[in-house]
């Protein structure tokens, strides 16, 4: 198991280094590249205690524009527990039960009050949406030339309760 950890953070900075993060022309070819990245962050990051039931949840609301490049998760497990997968339409859905959430572009509008549902709450917020760490958000990814990067928002990680790894904080830029 501590085999894989390092095995998945050798493959995350080869992401942030370049090496594999190199994007196809189409916009859809950065998503395989995020769901690796979701993965990662769902082994280098801490949640309390009690925030995780039986399964450890991930979360996309809006258009799902992941295909099936997430679909690998549900073979994976954070410590110890099954990672599932959930799908939710619009801002109106019940994402109470979300460890890490992905907020689609689909979403742009509803931003503010999504974030509000879960300010504060032991959920990882995540988008590729341009000023999602600035608006709140927790983890956003940026595509400069044809990488993709990271951008943490340190002060809703704290304010959740969530812990990210160090060695993750190094491979991303962060702003209070």
């Amino acid at each position: 198991m501590r085999a894989w950890r390092y095995i998945s953070l050798a493959f995350l900075i080869a992401l942030g280094c370049g090496a594999g993060a190199r994007a196809q022309e189409s916009a859809e070819s950065q998503y395989p590249v995020i769901s690796a990245y979701i993965y990662n962050f769902t082994q280098f990051t801490t949640w309390p205690a009690d925030a995780v039931k039986d399964q450890f949840t991930v979360c996309v609301l809006g258009h799902n524009p992941f295909g099936p490049s997430l679909a690998p998760l549900r073979t994976r497990t954070v410590n110890g527990k099954g990672i599932s997968e959930k799908f939710y339409k619009g801002a109106s859905a019940d994402i109470s039960d979300c460890n890490a959430l992905f907020v689609s572009e689909s979403e742009r509008d509803n931003v503010d009050e999504i974030l509000k549902l879960v300010r504060g709450k032991p959920v990882l917020t995540m988008s590729n949406m341009d000023g999602f760490v600035d608006s709140g958000g927790m983890v956003e990814f940026t595509k400069k030339d044809s990488r993709i990067g990271i951008r943490i928002g340190l002060h809703s990680v704290e304010a959740s309760g969530i812990s990210i790894s160090s060695k993750l904080l190094r491979l991303a830029e962060t702003s209070e």
